[in-house]
C-alpha cells in the first residue's frame, strides 16, 4: 500500500513539475510576445563569425541576414562599383549550379533573397516559410562563402550591373560634362563640409568604364579582404529549434576560412560651425529642413537618437499638423548614419504664413528635451504610444531583422542586439535631457530653408530680359567709337573659309561654355559660402543679377574679338570687330605687311599671334604684324587689289 501511495505521489509530482515547465516555457514565449526585441542570443562561431538568434515563437516566416560592415565607399578610383560587383557576384554560379538554379532555390520554396550595397555596409538577407528555415540558412552561408570568381562568370554578371544602374559607354555629351565638372570645381558635399569625409572619386566618374576594368582579381581580392568571418554577423528570427539552428550556422558559416578582419575606415571631424542656408523657388511652401549632427555615437546615444526621432514625430504632428492651427501637412523626423557620422533631421513642407509659428513650436520641442522639461504626465503618456508602436510594427521575423540593416548594423557599435523597446521603456527625461544637450548643440546644426519666390514669374521673367538689354546697351555705348567716314580710302571685308569659320565658331561658343561653366562655379562657391547664409532676398537677388551681368559681358567681349572688316584712312588703319569694338593702327604701330602662305603662318610662330582668318594654301594672304598684340592674316574679295592699297598707304607713310 506504501508503494502504491508512493508511486501515486510520485506520478502527481512528476505531471505537476511538467505543468510547471510547460508554463515557464510559456510565460518566456508571453514576455517574448509583449517585447519583440527580448530574447536576442550572441553566439561566436569558431571562425569569428557572430550569430545573433532569436527565437519568434508562431511566426510563420523566418528571416536570416549577414551584414559586413562595407560598401561603396570601399570602392577605388576608377574601380567604382566594386562593392555592387562583389554583391551581384556571391549571387553568381558556384558549385557547379548556375545563378538560376541557386535563386530558384529559394525562390521556388516561396522564399525572397536579395542583396543591398548600401555606402558603409552590404546586407544579404532570405525570408521564407519557417518549414524551410534552416535551410535558409545553408543557402545563406553559401552566398557567403568564398567565389572563384570565373571570368566567364564575371562576364555574364557584367551587364546586369550595368543595366542596374544605367551605366553606358559615354558620347559627346557625357564626356563634355564630366570634363566641365572636375573636382577642383565642384562645392564640397555634405558629407565632406559637415563630417570631414573626403570625396572618395570623381564627381562624375564613367561607371560604364569602371564596371569594364573590374577584374575577376579585383573581386576576389575585394570578398577576401572585408568579407573575412569575423567581419560577418549573422542574425536568424523565426520559430526555429535553437539548437538545430545554430548548429546549421555553425555547420554552415563555421566553414568559412578565417583570415584577419580588415575593415574599412573612414574617420569624421566635426568643423566646429554650423552652418545655415537660405534660398527662394517658386513653390507654395517653405522647405524647412535642420539636421542636427553626431559624431561617433555609442550604443546608448543610438538608441537615444531613435526615441527622440520618434517622440519628435509625434509631439510636432500633433502640434503642427493635427492642431488648431495646421501650419504643416507633416513633419518628419529621420536618423541617417554614415560610418562614424550620423544626424537626426527634421523637415517639412510650412505654410508661408505659419513660418514663424510653426520654426517656434519645433524649438520648443528642442528646449524641451535639452531642458529634461517637458509635463511629466505628458511624458509617460508619449513615451508609452511609442513603445506600443513599436511593440506593433516588430512582430514579424523579417521586421526585426531588418534593423541589423539599418542602425544595428556596426558589430563595434553593438556587440548584442539592443532590446530597443526596453530602452524606450526605461528612458527618462533626464538621461534624454543629458543626450539631446550634445545633439542640439547650435553649433552643430545644418539649417536648410527655401521660401516661396515673393515676385510672380513673368515679372522675373521681364526683370532678367530688362538687365540683358541694358547690359548689352550699355556695353555698346562703352565699346563703340565713332568713325568718321570722310577720307576714308577703302573698305573690305575679311572672307574666312567656311571651314575656319565653323572651327572658330565652335571655338568661340566652346570658350563661352566654360567660361559660363566656371562662372556657375565660382557664383556657386559664392553663394555656398557667403550670400546663401544670407537670409534676405533682395541681397542674394541682387547678387545673382550682378553674375548674369559679368557673365553676359565676359561672353559678349569674347563675341565681340572676332574682326570682320578692315577700313583704311589716311592716318590710320582700322579693324573693325563683330561687336561694338574696333582697333586702330597708326603707320607706326605696324612691323610688317606682306602677302604670305600656308607655311609661313600656320607652321611658324607667327600662329601664335594671332588665330588666322584664312588657310593660304592655294591663294595667297595678306599679313598684318603690329609690333604689339595680334596679327592678323586674311583675305578678301580682292585679295591682291588691298594688299597693293594697304602696302602702298603703309610705304608712304
Amino acid at each position: 500500500m506504501t508503494t502504491a501511495r508512493t508511486a501515486i505521489f510520485a506520478a502527481l509530482l512528476s505531471a505537476a513539475t511538467l505543468a510547471m515547465g510547460t508554463d515557464l516555457a510559456g510565460q518566456e514565449d508571453a514576455e517574448a510576445d509583449l517585447n519583440p526585441f527580448a530574447g536576442f542570443e550572441t553566439h561566436y562561431l569558431a571562425n569569428g563569425v557572430k550569430v545573433w538568434f532569436k527565437h519568434l515563437a508562431g511566426a510563420p516566416n523566418v528571416a536570416v541576414s549577414v551584414g559586413v560592415p562595407v560598401g561603396s565607399d570601399a570602392d577605388p578610383p576608377g574601380r567604382e562599383q566594386l562593392a555592387h560587383f562583389t554583391e551581384h557576384m556571391l549571387f553568381s554560379d558556384r558549385a557547379g549550379r548556375t545563378e538560376q538554379e541557386i535563386k530558384d532555390a529559394v525562390e521556388g520554396l516561396g522564399g525572397r533573397r536579395n542583396g543591398i550595397t548600401y555606402q558603409d555596409h552590404t546586407w544579404y538577407y532570405v525570408t521564407i516559410a519557417r518549414e524551410h528555415g534552416l535551410f535558409a540558412i545553408e543557402w545563406l552561408a553559401g552566398i557567403l562563402s568564398p567565389h572563384a570568381m570565373e571570368p566567364e562568370v564575371v562576364e555574364r554578371a557584367r551587364e546586369p550591373v550595368q543595366n542596374e544602374i544605367d551605366a553606358r559607354p559615354r558620347e559627346l555629351f557625357d564626356h563634355l560634362q564630366a570634363a566641365l565638372s572636375p573636382a577642383w570645381m565642384m562645392r564640397p558635399g555634405f558629407w565632406q563640409r559637415e563630417f570631414g569625409i573626403p570625396r572618395l572619386r570623381d564627381p562624375f566618374p564613367d561607371e560604364w568604364e569602371s564596371l569594364e576594368r573590374i577584374t575577376p582579381g579585383d573581386l576576389r581580392d575585394f570578398q577576401d579582404r572585408y568579407y573575412a568571418p569575423g567581419a560577418m554577423t549573422v542574425t536568424i528570427v523565426g520559430d526555429l529549434d535553437r539548437d538545430e539552428a545554430l548548429a546549421v550556422a555553425a555547420h554552415t558559416f563555421g566553414k568559412i576560412p578565417s583570415r584577419p578582419v580588415q575593415r574599412w575606415e573612414m574617420a569624421v571631424t566635426d568643423p566646429g560651425r554650423a552652418w545655415a542656408r537660405y534660398g527662394w523657388r517658386f513653390q507654395p511652401t517653405v522647405e524647412y529642413r535642420s539636421r542636427h549632427k553626431l559624431f561617433d555615437p555609442d550604443a546608448d546615444e543610438i538608441l537615444a537618437a531613435l526615441f527622440i526621432r520618434d517622440l519628435l514625430s509625434r509631439r510636432l504632428n500633433q502640434r503642427l499638423r493635427f492642431g488648431e492651427r495646421k501650419a504643416a501637412y507633416s513633419v518628419s523626423a529621420i536618423f541617417t548614419m554614415r560610418g562614424a557620422g550620423a544626424y537626426l533631421q527634421l523637415s517639412s513642407g510650412i505654410d508661408r504664413d505659419d513660418y514663424d509659428f510653426a520654426t517656434g513650436i519645433i524649438e520648443e520641442e528642442i528646449g524641451f528635451l535639452r531642458g529634461g522639461s517637458l509635463d511629466p504626465d505628458r511624458f509617460e503618456t508619449d513615451r508609452a504610444a511609442l513603445v506600443e508602436r513599436l511593440r506593433a510594427s516588430n512582430q514579424t521575423a523579417l521586421s526585426l531583422n531588418a534593423w541589423t540593416a539599418g542602425f544595428f548594423r556596426d558589430p563595434d557599435v553593438f556587440t548584442d542586439f539592443p532590446d530597443l523597446l526596453a530602452f524606450y521603456e526605461g528612458v527618462s527625461q533626464s538621461t534624454i535631457a543629458s543626450f539631446a544637450e550634445r545633439l542640439f548643440d547650435p553649433s552643430r546644426r545644418v539649417l536648410d530653408v527655401t521660401r516661396p519666390q515673393p515676385v510672380r514669374q513673368e515679372f522675373l521673367a521681364a526683370v532678367f530680359v530688362l538687365l540683358v538689354w541694358i547690359t548689352l546697351r550699355v556695353l555698346a555705348r562703352t565699346l563703340t567709337k565713332p568713325i568718321q567716314m570722310r577720307g576714308i580710302l577703302y573698305i573690305a571685308r575679311f572672307r574666312m573659309p567656311v571651314v575656319l569659320r565653323a572651327a572658330y565658331t565652335l571655338g568661340i561658343a566652346g570658350a563661352v561654355v566654360v567660361l559660363a561653366r566656371l562662372a556657375g562655379a565660382g557664383y556657386d562657391r559664392l553663394v555656398s559660402g557667403w550670400m546663401e547664409r544670407i537670409d534676405h532676398y533682395t541681397v542674394q537677388a541682387a547678387g545673382g543679377a550682378v553674375m548674369v551681368v559679368l557673365l553676359l559681358v565676359a561672353a559678349s567681349l569674347i563675341v565681340a574679338s572676332s574682326p570682320r572688316r578692315i577700313l583704311l584712312f589716311p592716318d590710320h588703319l582700322r579693324i573693325k570687330s563683330r561687336l561694338w569694338r574696333s582697333r586702330i593702327l597708326e603707320p607706326d604701330d605696324i612691323a610688317e605687311i606682306s602677302v604670305r602662305r600656308f607655311r609661313d603662318v600656320w607652321l611658324s610662330r607667327e600662329i601664335l599671334r594671332g588665330p588666322p582668318l584664312a588657310f593660304g594654301l592655294v591663294r595667297l594672304g595678306i599679313h598684318i604684324r603690329p609690333h604689339k598684340g595680334r596679327s592678323y592674316f586674311f583675305r578678301a574679295r580682292d585679295t591682291r587689289e588691298l594688299a597693293e592699297v594697304l602696302e602702298d598707304w603703309w610705304e608712304g607713310e
